[in-house]
């Protein structure tokens, strides 16, 4: 099932599998803003990445002398979620635990995710709550919307660029086999990136914010449409697209937690960029992308 939000700007298709957003129309243009979700190149739209980022070493973590297998970016994606308010600009989704969570993440937790538009903007909240009266919640959170490059027909993949603001030098973590190395972050004046197939060669571009606020704008050119990313507390961002596959989309990912380090010994309480949560304590976040 799909949700539909809209008003008289912009139209926004969410299905409840997942809480992913699929589809983000202008209505004066009849621009999709999202990829299709070709499976030839990458399946998915804009999934929810909870409660891990990225990659385990090895697929697997301890917690409590126990040891629990989880794939790459959780598990939220791929669960049904409950729509628990809906009105013409706002939707909430829930999801708690259930057994097919427990069996890889023995946490109860409850997470909502809310979608509201005002004009051209959608944001997109996380609600993270510790139901538990004993037991502290470890999780990270975080985006992966991929966004349709190009947005013309008449355009194509390389008459898009990415630019960032502030225009600061910022660390750039890099990847080892999809595991980060942050003790190596390099500080790097990436402002402005031209898209290209060669510039994800290496996977991922990841990008320590420090949870300093920052707008990324992916957008032709010609600067006639695209989208901006205003995120005012991520720890990181990922930037991402296929490569050599020729998708058509990068994807702009505000992050709360990051893969596991190449050195990280499994233990879910020392794993790097967690967040923890105490009994009864909730945890908010979110970004927004406003579509031109």
């Amino acid at each position: 099932m799909a949700v539909i939000i809209e008003n008289d700007k912009v139209r926004a298709v969410i299905n409840e599998h997942g809480a992913e957003l699929s589809s983000l129309i202008a209505k004066d243009t009849g621009i999709d803003y999202m990829w299709s979700g070709d499976s030839k190149y990458w399946g998915r739209h804009s999934p929810v990445l909870f409660p891990i980022e990225g990659k385990l070493k090895d697929d697997h973590y301890f917690y409590a002398g126990q040891e629990y297998h989880m794939t790459q970016h959780g598990f939220a994606r791929d669960q049904d979620f409950d729509v628990i308010e809906q009105k013409n600009e706002h939707v909430v989704f829930e999801l708690t635990e259930n057994s097919e969570t427990k069996a890889k993440y023995p946490f109860d937790f409850r997470l909502r995710l809310t979608y509201s538009l005002q004009g051209r903007k959608l944001t997109l909240s996380y609600n993270v709550y510790d139901p538990s009266a004993d037991q502290d919640l470890y999780f990270a959170i975080g985006a992966h919307p991929a966004f349709k490059t190009p947005l013309m027909p008449s355009q194509a993949y390389t008459d898009y660029q990415l630019e960032f603001s502030p225009a600061i030098k910022r660390p750039r973590v890099p990847l080892n086999q999809s595991l980060t190395d942050p003790e190596n972050e390099t500080l790097v004046d990436n402002n402005h990136l031209e898209v290209s197939r060669d510039l994800f060669k290496d996977d991922a571009l990841i990008y320590n914010l420090h949870k300093e606020p920052t707008k990324i704008t992916l957008q032709d050119k010609k600067q006639q449409h695209g989208v901006l990313i205003d995120t005012k507390d991520a720890k990181y961002v990922g930037i991402w697209s296929t490569y050599p596959k020729d998708g058509q989309f990068v994807c702009i990912e505000p992050w709360w937690g990051l893969a596991d380090k190449k050195d990280a010994d499994g233990q879910l309480t020392h794993k790097f960029a967690i967040n923890k949560l105490a009994p009864h304590e909730e945890f908010n976040a979110g970004f927004s992308v406003t579509v031109f």
